[in-house]
């Protein structure tokens, strides 16, 4: 039987951070949680973002979140400099609410959610990246492409938008992060059809991890969230997947490298 599942907004404050603003979707007696993180220029009020939050708390509680610069938070976004401080809050946010936390990061969300649980993994479980860079100054001049921009407005909805500020921040880079997650199970997925983020990114954040690690490469596959507009089935099914093997302990499935 599917339980209801509400959504409420929660406006978050915490040192050093600007207002963040996230959604939470719930349901009664839960004790996990995906935090979800959108990329550069989205937002937890896209439809897409929306309509994957729906699909995933049917499972498992829900906070997407809207980054500094995005959506209702305030500040203005850096490109993955100072943005892993608005995770960090979240994250505190949560912990005492949820044994067990799972975290969807998507493009440069991905890049915060590996530099950020480098160091404050809390009681988060398992991570899930896709279309992660593996450093920033690697595709900072990607996303002016033709081919970029095309596939850019294709994806324009009414929620994205980006209040930015100085992308010239020293900013960390994820691939030199990544091994330090062990022994969190970690899971890369990327589209071999990405023109923002080179597949190859995933390839090296991949070589990079320690075990427990997966690679899944989506032939033919866009960039970040497209793969979920794409194909929302096929998408929801890899995360809940995933998080059934590395979220919930009673479930049983080991994770297998690729």
């Amino acid at each position: 039987m599917s339980q209801t599942v509400t959504r409420s907004l929660q406006l978050l404050q915490a040192p050093g951070c600007p207002r963040l603003s996230v959604a939470h979707y719930q349901a009664p007696g839960r004790s996990t949680a995906l935090i979800v993180c959108p990329g550069f220029f989205k937002s937890k009020e896209t439809p897409v973002f929306r309509r994957l939050s729906e699909r995933l708390a049917q499972e498992d509680d829900v906070v997407c979140l809207d980054f500094r610069g995005h959506g209702r938070s305030g500040g203005r976004y850096t490109f993955s400099a100072q943005e892993p401080c608005d995770l960090r809050a979240v994250l505190e946010w949560a912990r005492p609410r949820y044994a067990r936390l799972g975290v969807v990061g998507f493009s440069l969300g991905a890049a915060i959610a590996i530099t950020t649980l480098s160091r404050q993994a809390a009681n988060v479980r398992s991570l899930m990246t896709v279309s992660a860079p593996a450093a920033f100054d690697e595709i900072e001049f990607k996303w002016w492409m033709p081919e970029a921009i095309r596939r850019g407005i294709q994806g324009l909805e009414p929620g994205a938008g980006c209040r930015p500020g100085s992308p010239w921040l020293p900013k960390e880079r994820p691939v030199e992060h990544i091994g330090k997650l062990a022994p969190m199970p970690i899971l890369l997925v990327h589209g071999t059809n990405d023109v923002i983020v080179d597949v190859r990114h995933s390839w090296q954040l991949y070589a990079a991890a320690a075990e427990p690690k997966r690679l899944e490469i989506i032939e033919g596959g866009s960039h970040a969230e497209a793969l979920f507009r794409d194909d929302p089935e096929g998408f929801c099914r890899l995360v809940r997947t995933w998080f059934a093997r590395t979220l919930h302990p009673a479930l049983k499935g080991g994770v297998h490298s690729s």
